[in-house]
This record gives C-alpha cells, sequence and structure tokens, in this order.
C-alpha cells in the first residue's frame, strides 16, 4: 500500500520564502510543527493508504483529465488558520488564489473521475492553501507571534507562479515528519 496524494508542487524559491518565516522566535510555551520547507506544497487531493493498481488508475485519469486544462498561475494570498472544534487553532497556512477559475472545474473533474474509479469515497471542499505549521499547543503569546508572522508573511502577498503539472506523491511517515517522493507528473494541457 502506498499514502499518496495529489499536489501542486511549489517552485525553489517560494517554498525558500515561506521557510523564513520559520525563523520568526516561538514564544514559551508554544508548540508548533513547522512542514518541512521542501514539503510545501497545495493538495489537490489525499488518497490514504492505496494499491499500486489505484495508483495506476489515478494516473490514467489524471492525464485523461488534466489534457483538457490548460496551465494556470497561483497566487499567494493571506495568512490563515483552521481552528478546531472548541475554536482552538489547530493549523495555519498561507491561502493561495487563481488566476483562472477553470482551476476548480480541472479539480471538480478529477474529483468525479476519482469517485468513479472509487479510489476515493467522497467529495471533498476545496480549498487551496499551504500549510505553514501544526499547532501543538498555544501560550498567551501565540497572538503576538501570529500577528507577527501575518506581516512578514505581507512581503510575498501576490508573488505568483505557474502550474505546469500536477504531481502524485508517495508520503511515507516518519518519527522525524513525512518523507515525500514524487511518483509522477500529470501534465496539463499545453497551449
Amino acid at each position: 500500500m502506498i499514502r499518496a496524494f495529489l499536489a501542486i508542487d511549489l517552485p525553489k524559491d517560494i517554498k525558500k520564502e515561506l521557510f523564513n518565516l520559520s525563523k520568526i522566535e516561538i514564544p514559551q510555551g508554544t508548540k508548533l510543527k513547522w512542514v518541512e520547507e521542501q514539503n510545501f506544497h497545495i493538495t489537490f487531493r489525499f488518497f490514504g493508504n492505496i494499491s499500486e493498481k489505484d495508483v495506476k488508475k489515478i494516473v490514467k485519469e489524471g492525464q485523461k483529465v488534466s489534457q483538457k486544462y490548460s496551465h494556470f498561475k497561483v497566487i499567494l494570498d493571506e495568512v490563515g488558520m483552521f481552528k478546531d472544534r472548541k475554536g482552538q487553532p489547530r493549523v495555519v497556512w498561507v491561502g493561495v488564489k487563481f488566476e483562472e477559475e477553470d482551476v476548480f472545474g480541472l479539480y471538480n473533474e478529477l474529483e468525479k473521475g476519482f469517485k468513479k474509479l472509487k479510489v476515493i469515497d467522497r467529495k471533498e471542499d476545496f480549498h487551496p492553501h499551504i500549510t505553514l505549521f501544526r499547532v501543538k499547543h498555544t501560550d498567551q503569546g501565540f497572538n503576538k507571534y501570529l500577528e507577527t508572522l501575518t506581516t512578514q508573511a505581507k512581503s510575498f502577498k501576490g508573488k505568483s507562479f505557474w502550474v505546469k503539472d500536477l504531481t502524485l506523491f508517495k508520503s511515507t511517515l516518519t518519527s522525524k515528519g513525512p518523507i515525500y517522493q514524487v511518483i509522477t507528473q500529470i501534465e496539463l494541457k499545453k497551449d
């Protein structure tokens, strides 16, 4: 079985800028788990544990659908946060926007195809973002830390990059964090 997900990989310079935010001093009593620099991405679809056979089906469907959609531009946006049911911070991320609305068409068509193949069992809402870190524990200094991080992140708001393919990653969980390996890249239509 392979733990896999389909994603938009980011250019190295964008990953470096995002990771520079991790150098802001974390207040005592706050525990965060930053994403490793090389692991920053925008998840298109998480599959969980799937068979080699399912990987082949996903690649074939992905290639079929992606050939209908052109390259698109991703634009970095504001810092945001997912909270747990109690309203506590859980994940802090940088939002992204797309210049082309067609990206949501690509996402929806891929979802339909994956559902027909029975490699996913339910449709997920697409909330495109780049996870910066997961929050393990917060203390009183967390809000000030988040404010500083949000201010510094404004320096790359509006930066953009072109996406020419989607990447199917294998994710291996280790005690030091996940290790991502590229299974394959699924090219979008050339204009």
